[in-house]
């Protein structure tokens, strides 16, 4: 019969390997735990036996140091490695009068084994030199972002390179857009309809409220205009508010220009659920086809159906708030730009601390939080109000403030694209096109690609040749830049599909399929255009699935371009 080892077992077999590989060793016993100072190939080791327990609790102190500066640097690289490390824990501690941050390294051996144990203290070496790679390179790359905090600024790097890609369409694939815009005061109708929905030179002749307990009529413009969408499903304000309807339709009447026929616009807005902070609804945006005559043939936009989807919500917080939070946060970011701390301050705060005037720090603070939370929605009325606020000065404006003004024209582009409104994106992106920046070129092109911009070829290969200038060897080509290529010519062969040269788009996609980063994507593509194929007739139909895939390829991979 196995019974469970004892304490004392523990310590003696701890003392015997010690003994064995001849460490030299002290031990210190304390109330509830047996420590072990000892030495192993040349190294200073703390291990402490605990009462009621079985196990040996390892401690490799103070593997590395660096300066208090970089202790947010530190922090990162520990959160990154304890995710990835199952048995070795990383740590780290602050000594005041050093003005230094101390890492050490950790581990359990839950069931004592010399063999083991020696194996385990020998890969603390391997982990250690891991460690110095690791934070030599992050240093490096931190100097590259002028940031020390790399655990915040490498998220919103890759959240917004996933957003990126998300809005690499493929064809067939769903390419609804949603987005959340959160906020406690009222959301009028005439802000939805100008932002996402614009209807120019237009009179709004009457909007009837469709819901389960009947319909109301609204005939006044002011009313129609004021009309919450906030509130349509909801009564009350802050912690008060509650859900009271499931559903409302809302069927807008209004006549454009000088055309005599009248047209409509439905609006439907469904409950979305709740939580302890917000009431959702789902805002569905449809304008209704025109008939079509010899002015509206079936290719006209005015007889295609345009439908766009997002979610906005009801916030039962306070507006005072989110007043607070924004003071502190533009307080705290000019306080560290004047004292030189710019080194403790991610990009957002950096450009927060360079505004000057409260109301344009204030939408600007709160539309590059909107914007990371993906809520493209509410950070457009924010931003536009930046831009608005800049434009007019541009040629005046010095270095500081026209960073400020180029970020809010990229992330304003950024959430119209996201939106689906590709002209309105195309708008701002197209003065951020010489600026050199990859994610600023890539979220043109999607915009260019995604509705059909004829210029989206003369401009992918205006930048491909100045790749290849740059890069005359393959091999020199660094991974993002080949990836950054890679997309682009994804993008193009998607273009000529949606411009009738399936031969050409076929070439593309046919010479990716031997290619790991972009093979998944050029399946699905050629098998659209072998349907397409089909349709007209060019070749037999078959069973196949023409929708192989649904993932997305992304990553370095080789470039024949």
């Amino acid at each position: 019969m196995l019974t469970r080892k004892k304490k004392k077992s523990v310590t003696a077999d701890l003392e015997k390997f010690l003994k064995d590989y001849n460490c030299d060793y002290s031990v210190e016993k304390e109330d509830n735990a047996t420590i072990y100072n000892f030495e192993f190939q040349a190294a200073r080791f703390v291990a402490a036996i605990r009462k009621q327990d079985d196990c040996v609790e390892v401690n490799f102190p103070t593997i590395s140091s660096f300066p208090m500066g970089q202790l947010d640097l530190v922090r990162s690289k520990c959160n990154e490695r304890n995710n990835g490390n199952i048995l070795f824990k990383y740590s780290y501690t602050i000594d005041h009068t050093a003005n230094k941050v101390d890492v050490h390294l950790s581990f359990f051996n839950n069931k004592f084994e010399p063999e083991d144990f020696a194996h385990e203290l020998k890969a603390a070496f391997h982990f250690q030199r891991e460690w110095y790679r690791d934070m030599d390179e992050a240093v490096a790359i931190a100097r590259d972002n002028d940031t020390l905090d790399l655990e915040s600024e490498l998220y919103k790097h890759h959240r917004e390179m996933f957003m990126l890609r998300r809005l690499e369409l493929r064809h067939q694939l769903d390419s609804s857009a949603a987005s959340i815009a959160v906020g406690t005061g009222a959301l009028p109708l005439w802000q939805l309809l100008e932002t996402v929905a614009p209807l120019p030179q237009s009179s709004l002749l009457f909007m009837t409220v469709n819901t389960v307990t009947g319909q109301q009529r609204l005939e006044d413009e002011q009313a129609i205009r004021a009309y919450d969408l906030r509130h349509a499903l909801v009564e009350g304000n802050g912690k008060q508010a509650r859900l009271v309807r499931d559903y409302a339709v809302l069927d807008l009447h209004y006549k454009q220009g000088h055309d005599e026929q009248p047209r409509m616009l439905t609006i439907a807005l469904t409950a979305e659920g709740e939580d302890d902070h917000s009431i959702y609804t789902r805002v569905t945006v449809t304008q209704v086809p025109r008939n079509a005559s010899r002015m509206r043939s079936l290719s006209n936009e005015a007889r295609q159906p345009r439908s766009l989807s997002m979610l906005i919500a009801l916030d039962r917080s306070d507006d005072k708030q989110r007043q607070q939070e924004f003071d502190y946060m533009w307080s705290d970011a000019q306080l560290k730009a004047r004292n030189g701390e710019k080194d403790s301050l991610t990009d957002d705060q950096l450009l927060l601390g360079q505004v000057r005037v409260a109301d344009v720090a204030y939408n600007l603070y709160w539309g590059q939080q909107m914007f990371h939370a993906e809520r493209f929605y509410e950070a457009i009325l924010y931003l536009e109000n930046v831009y608005n606020s800049y434009r007019e000065d541009f040629f005046e404006m010095k270095s500081e403030p026209r960073q400020v003004f180029m970020e809010a024209v990229y992330k304003l582009g950024f959430c119209y694209n996201e939106l689906g409104l590709y002209k309105q994106a195309f708008y701002y992106l197209d003065l951020m096109a010489s600026d050199g920046n990859i994610r600023h070129t890539m979220e043109l092109v999607n915009a260019m690609a995604n509705s059909k911009d004829l210029r989206l070829f003369s401009y992918t290969e205006g930048v491909m040749e100045e790749v290849r200038r740059n890069f005359s060897e393959e091999d020199e080509m660094p991974d993002n830049i080949r990836d950054f290529i890679n997309f682009l010519r994804r993008r193009r062969g998607y273009a000529y599909i949606d411009f009738n040269q399936l031969d050409k788009a076929e070439e593309i996609f046919t010479r990716m399929l031997d290619e790991e980063d972009n093979a998944d994507y050029a399946i699905n593509e050629l098998a659209y255009i072998k349907k397409l194929r089909q349709q007209r007739g060019e070749e037999e139909p078959t069973d196949e699935n023409p929708h192989p895939d649904e993932g997305m390829a992304s990553g370095p991979g080789e470039c024949p371009f």
